[in-house]
This record gives C-alpha cells, sequence and structure tokens, in this order.
C-alpha cells in the first residue's frame, strides 16, 4: 500500500492550558510523515484557538480547521484531514514516540486492515497513577478492544447522524463504522495515556435520566449496524488474542516508552511457544528472553507470576535484586486466573504493588 500520513483529529473546549502537552507529544513522534489538525469548539473558558492558530502560523504540519457548529470536529475527526490514515487524539492525552511507527507497520503490512487501537495507562492529571486499563468499549465476539488513539483509513465521510448525536458516544460510533468496513486491530500493548484531567467527561455526575439517554443512544448506534452481531462473523483481527490477557504483564514497564531497542527478561515458568512467538512479534522492536540467564544483563525484568511460576521462584525471588542490582523488577498476578496469597507475595521479598480490577501489579523496592 501506499505511505501511510497520520492526520492526527483534536478538538478543545476549555483546555487552552492542554495545547502545549499534547503539540509536544505529537512533534515527539519518530514516525515523520504526520499533520495535525485543530479546532477550538466553542470554548466559554481557557480558549486554545489564539494558541492553536499561532502553532498552525509557525509548523506547516498544524492545520487549523474553522468550524461551522459545535462538535463538528470531535464526532467527524477525518474533517480537515489529508492524510490517508485518522487518528483521534483526545486534548489531554498523550501518545507514546513510537505509535505512530508502529501503526504504520501494521497498515503497510496489511492492506486490508481498517483500523487499530491500542492498549493504555491512564493517570490523573499526568501525575497520579490510577490504573491500566486493556479495554474500554463493550466486549464483542468476546474480544477485549480498547477504543483509545483509534486509527483509521481515511475512507468514511462522516460519522455524526447529522449531528444528532448528544452523549459524547464518538468512540462507539466511530469503532461501529470502521468495523462496518473491515477488520479492527487492537494492539495489546501500552502506547498511550488516557488522562483524567478535572473536566473530564468519565468524571462527570450523572443523573438516572442522563444515564437513560447515554443508553438509548448506545443503543441507536448499535441498532445501525445490526450485521456485526452476527455470530458466523468477525470484524476483529486475532492476531493477538491468544496473549491478550498475558500481554497486561508488561503495561506500566519502562521500555515501553522507550524509542531504542531494550532487553527484557520475561519470567513465566509455563509460558508456551506460541505465546514467545506472538510476543517476540508484539515487541518486534525490543530484545525479549524467556526465564533468562541470570549471567545476561538486562533492561526491565518481568515476572509472570502464576503458581507455576511462583514454585520455580520460590527459593529464587529475593535474590532477583541480587543478581539484577539497579534494574527494574516487575511482577505481574491475574487474579481471575490465580489468587495469590500475602505469603506466596513474599517471594519477592519487599515490594509495592497496586491492584486494580483483579490485576496486581508490583514492584521490587
Amino acid at each position: 500500500m501506499e505511505k501511510p500520513i497520520f492526520s492526527i483529529s483534536t478538538s478543545f473546549y476549555n483546555r487552552g492550558k492542554w495545547v502545549d502537552h499534547v503539540y509536544e507529544t505529537i512533534k515527539a513522534q519518530t514516525y515523520p510523515y504526520w499533520e495535525w489538525v485543530v479546532t477550538d469548539d466553542f470554548s466559554t473558558e481557557d480558549s486554545a484557538e489564539e494558541r492553536l492558530r499561532e502553532i498552525a502560523r509557525n509548523d506547516s504540519r498544524v492545520v487549523y480547521y474553522n468550524q461551522s457548529r459545535k462538535k463538528e470536529v470531535f464526532y467527524n475527526p477525518q474533517y480537515g484531514c489529508s492524510g490517508n490514515i485518522v487518528m483521534q487524539l483526545d486534548s489531554d492525552d498523550e501518545m507514546y514516540a513510537n505509535l505512530l511507527e508502529i501503526y504504520a507497520k501494521y497498515f503497510m503490512e496489511d492492506p486490508e486492515l481498517m483500523g487499530i487501537t491500542c492498549g493504555h495507562s491512564m493517570k490523573k492529571d499526568l501525575e497520579v497513577y490510577t490504573s491500566i486499563s486493556n479495554y474500554a468499549l463493550q466486549v464483542r465476539h468476546n474480544i477485549n478492544f480498547a477504543p483509545m488513539a483509534r486509527a483509521w483509513r481515511n475512507t468514511i465521510p462522516h460519522f455524526d447522524l447529522n449531528g444528532e448525536l448528544n452523549w459524547w458516544q464518538n468512540d462507539t460510533n466511530i469503532i461501529r463504522h470502521i468495523e462496518a468496513r473491515g477488520k479492527v486491530l487492537f494492539i495489546p500493548r501500552e502506547l498511550y495515556v488516557y488522562n483524567y484531567s478535572g473536566d473530564s467527561i468519565s468524571k462527570k455526575d450523572y443523573s438516572y435520566e442522563d444515564v437513560k439517554a447515554i443508553e438509548l443512544e448506545r443503543v441507536r448506534i448499535e441498532n445501525r449496524f445490526p450485521d456485526l452481531d452476527n455470530k458466523d462473523k468477525c470484524t476483529f483481527d486475532l492476531k493477538y488474542l491468544p496473549i491478550d490477557r498475558l500481554s497486561w504483564a508488561f503495561y506500566n514497564c519502562d521500555f515501553n516508552k522507550s524509542t531504542s531497542s531494550k532487553k527484557i527478561n520475561f519470567i513465566k515458568a509455563d509460558i508456551w511457544p506460541y505465546e514467545k512467538h506472538l510476543l517476540n512479534e508484539l515487541y518486534y522492536d525490543h530484545s525479549l528472553s524467556y526465564n533468562g540467564n541470570p549471567r545476561e544483563k538486562y533492561d526491565e525484568i518481568v515476572v509472570y507470576l502464576n503458581e507455576s511460576t511462583w514454585k520455580y521462584l520460590k527459593n529464587k525471588g529475593e535474590d532477583l535484586k541480587k543478581k539484577y542490582p539497579n534494574i527494574p523488577v516487575r511482577f505481574f498476578v491475574d487474579e481471575h486466573l490465580w489468587k495469590a496469597t500475602p505469603e506466596q507475595l513474599k517471594v519477592f521479598g519487599r515490594f509495592s504493588f497496586w491492584n486494580t480490577e483483579g490485576l496486581i501489579h508490583g514492584f521490587l523496592l
């Protein structure tokens, strides 16, 4: 296929203070073929328009789109975009520097691929870590996927039901339109930060009537695509489905943000050959070793802790930091599959950990 050229679309509303943060995350991309299409959505305070127009005057890669109505670009991110790939970037989020390069690889490899999303971490005002999330949209065909950093081929003329949507469900609506035109690939790899800023829609307190209206709108969107409920068809690329949950062990690791190749030791006593194959493909730009040699040097160590791995490490866990001084050692437990007791977690000695939705992530102190 032709070289991917990304049009990154961002609509700002009362978030002028976030403009430069988002701009920096785009400028940091290792993939150079992009434009940033921006607008201010008729802000009532803290308008981004002046700063966005200033950036557009000084950077030919930035295009200011003049809206004719509110939420025009929010619901139609392709407006004003000249690239062959459209990507929607929220006005308080960030993408890691290698995101566009990784997306370009997948779009180039599969001309039939229509859209891509990826895994993400969540933060509060870009400072306080709150959780990780691998999916945030309704599960379809038993596949977990996130609507974050959604990118798609620029072939869909409009999304917004003639401006009749009211409840910010552009993620649901856009993903369904993409599904209707081809396959969607979820990359189970942390490439994006979803930020809970003070005015995030996710933090809003909704009334009972609001919730009913939101659900009615979701149903209305879903009813426009009844064929997607056909169980004999699948609108997803299933490439990484076998390691969907396994890949969560790598979330919040330091190397996710690195643009240079890192050497990672992944410890999982019962790892299968197909898991190694898919993980090597997923992290093609890094070097993964499995249950590695303590004489080797690594940039980071990740432990998938289940019963088999616990037995494997029972007499080795406390020595990890001694054998690998000054190297980050992280462990992960999927409590849906195995519930570790406090005694079993002591295999690591001293550690800190956090638990979110049945997932335990820990870090050796």
